[in-house]
Order: structure tokens, then C-alpha cells, then sequence
């Protein structure tokens, strides 16, 4: 069974978009990107906003036009190839190691503030969480989504509630302009934090062929999903810029708990980690779906084996699930060995996905029709502007996707490619 149950609409492609981009990075990246930039951070937000959406309409466009649970990899392959979509399939596989596990130890973190118990115990919470997550995507992709639609309305409801509570019109008082090259470096500098918060376009191409309607429900989803994500971060910038509740790491990381307790009291703390808990776990469950997805299309083009195409009754890979689950325990049981900071595996995972955004827009060029040709190459700008920022953390990107590349050429010498009968749309 390899047939895709179409059970998503506009709603719901725009609840699970939300919460895709809405998650781990809430608890953290408008803090930091205060600390970073002071008064200046409500621009370099705006201008990261600037520099994603084109390549939001180019997903949104590729996703339309060829709906696919391969995503990415599927519109790579159309435009060069076969060997090119699983090189990317491999790229995209190779976040499994660096991206879940810091997600995962963050959503874990908000466990040891419900229980009250010492850090300790962030290894076996990030483990169990993990082990929720699994069962999670297993249900299937329409039970996920009703899950996230409720998320998403409870999340925006508080948003907008502390923006009641917290005085967003005098916030704008914390608005400030650059205007020299110094305050402007500052402000750009900053761009390379908030850029990890859009992590996730790709992740939501895959789920374009569960989608009842594709070419008009998917562009609605990802694009809507986006100006609500955009104008959330925003007002949260504000406030806590405002309320002055960022500073160090360990403020930062506390932000927003700091802006609950601040304008709620401190008796809501608790209730607020919960909920910061279930943002979480709904965030990185969708990546989960997504990596299995993905799994499943590398299956079905041969570079995996068949048995990860099969599909529960649920309509979801659950083989493919498993072996999502198995290498991000490995991920975070290294996380937690290593001593690694989780700044380093956040910086790969931003540089992977960055040169998937590239390669998609390269892609684009030769797929589209000239109108969005023309996005194309704006989307491939924004995309070099941020490499610039990201730095030499790209490197973990480009030797995974050499290395797959040159696997995949090898590979094709010895056998032929052959075409798989069981086309993933």
C-alpha cells in the first residue's frame, strides 16, 4: 500500500505550517535576536521575513505544480536527474544526526520544570519524548493534523492575549531604524539567529500529496501559514524587548517563561511550561512526519530498501517512522555523550537546509514558467546572502551532499538506474 490518503485542507495545511515554523525557536530566537540587535531586531526580523518568502513561493509553486511526499528531492530530480533527488534524500536524511536532537532537548527541558526535578533527567525525557513522537506520527497524518490545528488556536489565542496584557502599542516605542553600517551590520548579524526559525518549507513540500486539493490548497497553506508565523515573532520581539525579558543564554532561553510570569504571575509559570511542552512536541512531530516521508520516497526510487514504502491503515509509513525514531536516539544519545554545544548541531542543521533551499530554487529555474523563474532567482540571492552568515558550518552540508553524490555515481556505473514503478504523489 504506497497511495496517499488526501485528507488535508487549507486549514489544516495552515495549522500544521504554523506549527512547523512555531515551536522550539519560540521559547528562544526572539530573545536572542534582541540580545543581538537591540532596538534594531524588529528589522532584522522583518528583513529575514524578506529574504524567506520567495523562497516560501517557490516551494509553494514547486508543491502545486508537482505534489509529492519526496519533496525537494522530487523537484531536484525532475530538473537533474535521478542520481541528484537521492543525493538530496541523503542530505536531507544526514539533519536526522544534527537537527532533532536539539529540539527534543529543549521540549525535554519544560518536562524537568513540570516535574520540578534537576537536569539530570533531560536524557530520559528527551528519550521518552521521542518515544511520544513516534507513536504520534504513526496515527497517521489526519489525526496529526487535527492535533495541530487545536495547538495552533490555543497557541495564537496566547499570543494575542499577551499582547493585550503586555501594552503592544507602547512596545512600538522599542522599534529603532539603523542608520549606519555598523548599526546595519548589527541588525544583519542577527539574521543568521532568526533564519533557524524558518527551518521548515522543505519539511512541509513533503506533505504536498496529502493534500485534497493541491494546486489551490497547498500555496494557501504555506503562504498563510507563514504571515501568521511572521506577525507572531514579531509581536513577541516587541514585548519582550519592551518587558526587558531577555539577556544571557540561560535568560534568553527563559524569555518568554520570564514574560508569562512578568505580566501573569509567577503561579502560571508551571502552566506555561506545559504549554511550551505540547508546542514543542507538536513542532518537532511534524519534522518526524516529514523525515519519514521522506524515507518512504528514497524507498520507493530504490536507494532504500522497498519495505519502507508500505503504509499502515492509518495512511502512514510506519516502518519508515521507526527508522526515523532509531537514528534520532542515536542523535541524542551522542548530543548527550559528546558534550557538543547545541549551538553547533543548530548551525549545521541551518547550513543542510539552506543548500536544500538553494539547489530547489536552482531547480525551479529549469521547472517554472518565467514569472516565477524571476522569484527563483531572488530566492537563490536571498539563499547566497545567508550563507555569508551561516559561515563555515555549511561545510557539514556540502561534504553530505558530495559525498552522496559521489555514492550515487558509483552506484550507477555498477547497475543501471532503474525506474520505479510506484510513483510517490
Amino acid at each position: 500500500m504506497s497511495n496517499y490518503q488526501k485528507t488535508l485542507g487549507p486549514f489544516q495545511g495552515m495549522a500544521m505550517t504554523v506549527t512547523t515554523f512555531i515551536g522550539t525557536g519560540l521559547m528562544i530566537l526572539p530573545a536572542m535576536s534582541v540580545s543581538q540587535a537591540g532596538s534594531f531586531a524588529f528589522y532584522a526580523w522583518l528583513i529575514t521575513a524578506l529574504m524567506i518568502i520567495p523562497i516560501a513561493f517557490v516551494f509553494a509553486f514547486l508543491g502545486a505544480k508537482y505534489p509529492s511526499a519526496g519533496g525537494a528531492s522530487h523537484y531536484i530530480g525532475r530538473a537533474f536527474g535521478s542520481r541528484y533527488e537521492k543525493a538530496v534524500g541523503w542530505l536531507f536524511l544526514s539533519i536526522l544526526l544534527v537537527g532533532p536532537a536539539v529540539a527534543i532537548k529543549v521540549a525535554a527541558a519544560y518536562l524537568t520544570l513540570i516535574f520540578n526535578v534537576s537536569d539530570e533527567w533531560l536524557l530520559s525525557f528527551s528519550l521518552l519524548t521521542l518515544a511520544g513522537m513516534v507513536l504520534f506520527a504513526i496515527v497517521g497524518m489526519q489525526t496529526s493534523a487535527r492535533f495541530q490545528t487545536g495547538v495552533v488556536i490555543v497557541m495564537i489565542g496566547t499570543i494575542i492575549w499577551l499582547c493585550i496584557i503586555g501594552d503592544i502599542q507602547g512596545s512600538r516605542q522599542m522599534i529603532a531604524t539603523p542608520t549606519n553600517s555598523s548599526e546595519w551590520q548589527q541588525t544583519l548579524y542577527a539574521t543568521g539567529v532568526i533564519f533557524w526559525c524558518f527551518l521548515g518549507i522543505e519539511v512541509m513540500a513533503h506533505m504536498g500529496a496529502e493534500f485534497k486539493n493541491p494546486a489551490r490548497d497547498f500555496p494557501i497553506a504555506l503562504l498563510g501559514g507563514m504571515t501568521i508565523v511572521i506577525l507572531a515573532y514579531l509581536s513577541l520581539v516587541l514585548l519582550i524587548a519592551w518587558h526587558h525579558t531577555y539577556g544571557d543564554e540561560v535568560t534568553n532561553s527563559q524569555s518568554l517563561a520570564l514574560l508569562v510570569s512578568k505580566l501573569m504571575g509567577h503561579t502560571s509559570s508551571r502552566i506555561f511550561a506545559a504549554g511550551a511542552y505540547v508546542i514543542a512536541f507538536a513542532n518537532v512531530a511534524i519534522y518526524i512526519l516529514g523525515f519519514s516521508r521522506m524515507v518512504q520516497s528514497m524507498a520507493n526510487q530504490g536507494a532504500l530498501p522497498k519495505t519502507f514504502i508500505d503504509l499502515n491503515k492509518k495512511g502512514a509509513p510506519a516502518k519508515a517512522v521507526m527508522l526515523v525514531g532509531a537514528i534520532t536516539v542515536f542523535s541524542i544519545v551522542f548530543a548527550e555523550l559528546s558534550g557538543w554545544k547545541m549551538a553547533w548541531f543548530i548551525e549545521m542543521t541551518n547550513g543542510s537546509f539552506l543548500l536544500i533551499y538553494a539547489l530547489t530554487c536552482i531547480a525551479a529555474l529549469k521547472l517554472v514558467n518565467r514569472t516565477v523563474q524571476l522569484i527563483a532567482g531572488i530566492a537563490l540571492i536571498s539563499c547566497s546572502f545567508m550563507v555569508f552568515f551561516i559561515g563555515q558550518s555549511m561545510l557539514f552540508a556540502f561534504m553530505a551532499f558530495c559525498l552522496a553524490l559521489g555514492y550515487e555515481y558509483i552506484k550507477s556505473k555498477k547497475s543501471p538506474i532503474k525506474i520505479s514503478k510506484l510513483p510517490v504523489q
